[in-house]
Protein backbone atom coordinates (compact mmCIF):
# COMPACT_ATOMS: atom_id res chain seq x y z
CA UNK A 1 0.00 0.00 0.00
CA UNK A 2 1.69 3.64 -0.85
CA UNK A 3 0.65 4.86 2.39
CA UNK A 4 2.42 2.41 4.22
CA UNK A 5 5.39 2.70 1.85
CA UNK A 6 5.01 6.21 2.21
CA UNK A 7 5.39 6.01 6.45
CA UNK A 8 8.14 3.46 6.10
CA UNK A 9 10.27 5.79 4.19
CA UNK A 10 9.54 8.89 6.47
CA UNK A 11 10.38 7.33 9.74
CA UNK A 12 13.97 6.10 8.31
CA UNK A 13 14.37 9.69 6.67
CA UNK A 14 13.11 10.88 10.31
CA UNK A 15 15.28 8.47 12.23
CA UNK A 16 18.62 10.05 10.46
CA UNK A 17 17.75 13.48 9.87
CA UNK A 18 15.55 14.68 12.36
CA UNK A 19 17.38 17.18 14.61
CA UNK A 20 17.20 16.90 18.31
CA UNK A 21 15.46 19.55 20.24
CA UNK A 22 16.72 22.92 20.96
CA UNK A 23 16.67 25.03 23.91
CA UNK A 24 14.16 28.03 22.86
CA UNK A 25 9.97 27.39 22.29
CA UNK A 26 8.95 23.93 22.72
CA UNK A 27 6.76 21.98 19.96
CA UNK A 28 3.50 23.34 21.21
CA UNK A 29 4.76 26.85 20.85
CA UNK A 30 6.07 26.42 17.50
CA UNK A 31 2.64 25.35 16.64
CA UNK A 32 0.74 28.07 18.19
CA UNK A 33 3.35 30.37 16.76
CA UNK A 34 3.17 28.96 13.08
CA UNK A 35 -0.79 29.86 13.36
CA UNK A 36 -0.41 33.66 13.57
CA UNK A 37 0.20 35.33 9.83
CA UNK A 38 3.56 36.25 9.60
CA UNK A 39 2.68 39.45 8.35
CA UNK A 40 -0.56 40.80 9.85
CA UNK A 41 -2.96 39.65 12.97
CA UNK A 42 -5.42 37.03 13.65
CA UNK A 43 -8.34 37.34 16.52
CA UNK A 44 -7.72 34.76 19.62
CA UNK A 45 -11.35 32.83 18.12
CA UNK A 46 -9.44 32.44 14.88
CA UNK A 47 -6.14 30.86 16.83
CA UNK A 48 -8.39 28.92 18.32
CA UNK A 49 -9.81 27.20 15.31
CA UNK A 50 -6.55 26.92 13.81
CA UNK A 51 -5.59 25.03 16.81
CA UNK A 52 -8.57 22.99 17.44
CA UNK A 53 -8.30 24.07 20.91
CA UNK A 54 -10.79 25.72 23.46
CA UNK A 55 -10.28 29.90 23.44
CA UNK A 56 -9.65 29.43 26.84
CA UNK A 57 -6.80 27.03 26.44
CA UNK A 58 -5.62 29.20 23.52
CA UNK A 59 -5.83 32.33 25.61
CA UNK A 60 -3.29 31.00 28.43
CA UNK A 61 -1.05 29.84 25.79
CA UNK A 62 -1.25 33.02 24.27
CA UNK A 63 -0.42 34.83 27.43
CA UNK A 64 2.20 32.68 28.40
CA UNK A 65 3.94 33.48 24.67
CA UNK A 66 3.04 36.98 25.10
CA UNK A 67 5.12 37.00 28.45
CA UNK A 68 8.32 35.79 26.58
CA UNK A 69 7.96 38.50 23.72
CA UNK A 70 7.20 36.06 20.91
CA UNK A 71 3.24 37.49 20.15
CA UNK A 72 2.03 40.62 21.32
CA UNK A 73 -1.66 40.97 22.29
CA UNK A 74 -3.94 44.54 21.72
CA UNK A 75 -7.57 44.96 21.43
CA UNK A 76 -8.64 45.50 18.21
CA UNK A 77 -9.01 49.25 17.42
CA UNK A 78 -12.01 48.63 15.11
CA UNK A 79 -13.49 45.97 17.47
CA UNK A 80 -12.82 46.75 21.41
CA UNK A 81 -13.94 43.16 21.89
CA UNK A 82 -11.72 41.26 19.49
CA UNK A 83 -7.86 40.45 20.42
CA UNK A 84 -5.44 41.12 17.86
CA UNK A 85 -2.53 38.55 17.97
CA UNK A 86 0.78 39.51 16.49
CA UNK A 87 4.30 37.83 16.10
CA UNK A 88 6.93 39.95 17.56
CA UNK A 89 10.36 40.37 15.85
CA UNK A 90 11.37 37.48 18.66
CA UNK A 91 8.51 35.19 17.48
CA UNK A 92 9.62 35.44 13.71
CA UNK A 93 13.26 34.67 14.57
CA UNK A 94 11.89 31.41 16.92
CA UNK A 95 10.19 30.41 13.36
CA UNK A 96 12.82 30.95 10.83
CA UNK A 97 15.02 29.20 13.53
CA UNK A 98 13.02 26.56 14.29
CA UNK A 99 13.55 23.77 11.66
CA UNK A 100 12.65 19.61 12.35
CA UNK A 101 15.53 18.28 9.73
CA UNK A 102 18.94 18.92 10.77
CA UNK A 103 19.91 21.27 7.85
CA UNK A 104 23.58 20.35 7.17
CA UNK A 105 22.81 16.70 6.49
CA UNK A 106 19.81 16.81 4.56
CA UNK A 107 22.13 19.38 2.39
CA UNK A 108 24.06 16.51 2.27
CA UNK A 109 21.40 13.90 1.00
CA UNK A 110 20.04 16.03 -1.02
CA UNK A 111 23.28 16.25 -2.67
CA UNK A 112 23.96 12.53 -2.89
CA UNK A 113 21.01 12.13 -5.20
CA UNK A 114 21.24 12.82 -8.90
CA UNK A 115 19.87 16.13 -10.12
CA UNK A 116 16.94 14.58 -12.05
CA UNK A 117 15.97 12.11 -9.14
CA UNK A 118 16.05 15.31 -6.75
CA UNK A 119 14.14 17.91 -8.90
CA UNK A 120 11.18 15.06 -9.18
CA UNK A 121 11.13 13.94 -5.38
CA UNK A 122 10.69 17.75 -4.74
CA UNK A 123 8.19 18.34 -6.92
CA UNK A 124 6.09 15.40 -5.62
CA UNK A 125 6.92 16.54 -2.07
CA UNK A 126 5.33 19.93 -2.90
CA UNK A 127 2.53 18.50 -5.23
CA UNK A 128 1.55 16.17 -2.00
CA UNK A 129 1.96 19.24 0.48
CA UNK A 130 -0.62 21.09 -1.76
CA UNK A 131 -3.09 18.16 -1.70
CA UNK A 132 -2.27 17.74 1.54
CA UNK A 133 -3.16 21.18 2.69
CA UNK A 134 -6.84 20.46 0.43
CA UNK A 135 -8.04 17.71 2.46
CA UNK A 136 -10.98 18.65 4.95
CA UNK A 137 -10.22 19.58 7.98
CA UNK A 138 -10.05 17.84 11.21
CA UNK A 139 -12.14 18.35 13.71
CA UNK A 140 -9.39 19.12 17.09
CA UNK A 141 -6.93 16.28 15.27
CA UNK A 142 -3.78 16.58 13.02
CA UNK A 143 -4.27 19.06 10.55
CA UNK A 144 -6.91 21.57 12.16
CA UNK A 145 -7.05 24.67 10.47
CA UNK A 146 -8.93 27.41 9.53
CA UNK A 147 -10.21 27.11 5.79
Amino acid sequence: MDADRFEAAYQRIWRVLHRPAEPGPGGHAIQVLRQVPADGAISLTGLAERLGLPKSTTSVLVKALAAKGLLSRARDSADERRLRIVLTDKGQDALAADTMLAPDRLTHALAALPEATKGRLLAGLEELATVSERLPKLPGGPGARAS
